[in-house]
């Protein structure tokens, strides 16, 4: 018998306290529920974060509650990222658990918060514990930006997890393009620098898949010196000479416009030269370049000296017909099960007011899943999903996330 019911809101106002109830009352509503075991709640950068969360919380009960400040949020039938939006989803099930840690410290060290977190989480895991949503603040210090770095945090969280335990799936929260902040949602709270994680247990399957979007341009290259997430030289040469020379010299001096459009690709494949497989790519966004020592710097610091990597092009063709493809294997994977709610969590790059596409990505989504199940996605600065044995940080992606019934 199925026991697992969800619902969906969504609004688009201005005061915060009333985008919080009217949201939450539209998702239970949507979802004919009395009470919510478990909420997911987002609203864009312009509202007021703690007002929001008040106001939710007030609506669905003690029901456990993640989310956070985001660029913009998707839905079944809406999708914007003007700073206004907000956007609810609940879930009730009597067959399942939904258990939430959080933890502060990003900013002195993600290794060590994430640590801690793990720990947390693993006393939460049991034998039917099915996946770890995670959730971090994106945004370390501003100005200037400096940025929270996933590859940490999760390398401390897999530590304290242990050897065994459910995948990891989650994103980076900010709030505008600006990187200007961002709040993360534990239960009660909003908080800066904190993570929280929600263990998911029970009678329920986590199907999950990766959209990517980014295309080689160029020959493989050799990390001859790298500074955390800064790389100097790529074959003993500045790394910005480098990437200029395949790019042209003209469209990366203006950095503010181009550096965001440009990633370095690690091919984690079996076969460097053989067929071009997205799903065996990590991209790393470039997020600035110092033109008087020629460094370019990463988003993420898990790059190392001697890494093989590639300078890739984001493809706007390549992302959209990537997302159908996922969206479709993610429904084929559900299988016979009876698939509650889905999660979209969605590069802030990926759209189409930002990239330039013809089409907006989060309305394949919506074609695709949206028109079978609930759904509830957000804009992120980083992504986090399984990939090639561990669970990784991704740049240029969206994560799928569709929990179904057993």
């Amino acid at each position: 018998m199925k026991t697992a019911k969800s619902g969906v809101g969504y609004v688009d106002i201005t005061d915060s306290l009333e985008a919080g109830r009217k949201c939450a009352e539209k998702a239970m509503s949507n979802g004919s529920l009395r009470r919510s075991d478990f909420t997911v709640a987002f609203c864009g950068g312009n509202h007021d974060p703690i007002n929001f969360l008040k106001a939710v919380r007030e609506v669905v009960g003690e029901s456990t509650l993640i989310g956070g400040t985001a660029v913009g949020v998707i839905t079944n039938e809406r999708y914007s990222y003007g700073g206004y939006e907000a956007g609810v989803a609940v879930v009730s099930s009597d067959t399942m658990r939904f258990d939430a840690m959080s933890v502060g410290g990003l900013k002195e060290s993600e290794e060590v918060a994430g640590e801690e977190l793990g720990r947390m989480l693993a006393g939460r895991s049991e034998e039917d514990a099915r996946a770890i949503l995670l959730f971090y603040d994106s945004v370390k210090s501003t100005p200037p930006l400096t940025v929270n770095l996933a590859s940490r945090l999760i390398k401390g969280v897999e530590r304290g997890l242990g050897a065994q335990h459910a995948p990891v799936l989650g994103g980076g929260m900010i709030k505008d393009y600006q990187w200007s902040g961002s709040h993360v949602f534990a239960n009660d709270m909003a908080m800066t620098q904190h993570a929280v994680g929600v263990v998911i247990s029970g009678n329920c399957s986590v199907h999950h898949s990766i959209s990517h979007g980014c295309e080689p341009a160029s020959d493989y290259h050799t990390i001859t010196a790298i500074d955390g997430p800064v790389v100097r030289e790529l074959d003993g040469r500045p790394a910005l000479d480098v990437i200029e020379d395949i790019i042209g010299a003209g469209a990366a001096r203006d950095w503010q416009q181009y550096s965001l459009l440009v990633t370095l690709g690690a091919n984690y494949g079996s076969d460097p030269y053989g067929d071009f497989n997205e799903n065996e790519y990590v991209n790393r966004l470039i997020a600035a370049a110092n033109p008087e020592d020629g460094s370019v710097i990463l988003f993420e610091s898990d790059f190392g000296p001697g890494e093989r990597v590639q300078v890739m092009r984001r493809s706007n063709e390549h992302m959209l017909s990537s997302a159908r493809e996922m969206s479709n294997g993610v429904l084929k994977s559900v299988g016979t099960s009876d698939p509650f709610l889905a999660l979209y969590i969605d590069c802030a790059g990926r759209t189409s007011g930002f990239s330039g596409a013809g089409a907006e990505e989060g309305a394949i989504i919506q074609e695709t899943i949206g028109s079978q199940m609930p759904l509830l996605g957000f804009y992120s600065g980083v992504e986090i999903a399984p990939f090639m044995g561990g669970s990784r940080a991704l740049d240029w992606t969206g994560v799928l996330i569709v929990l179904s019934e057993d």
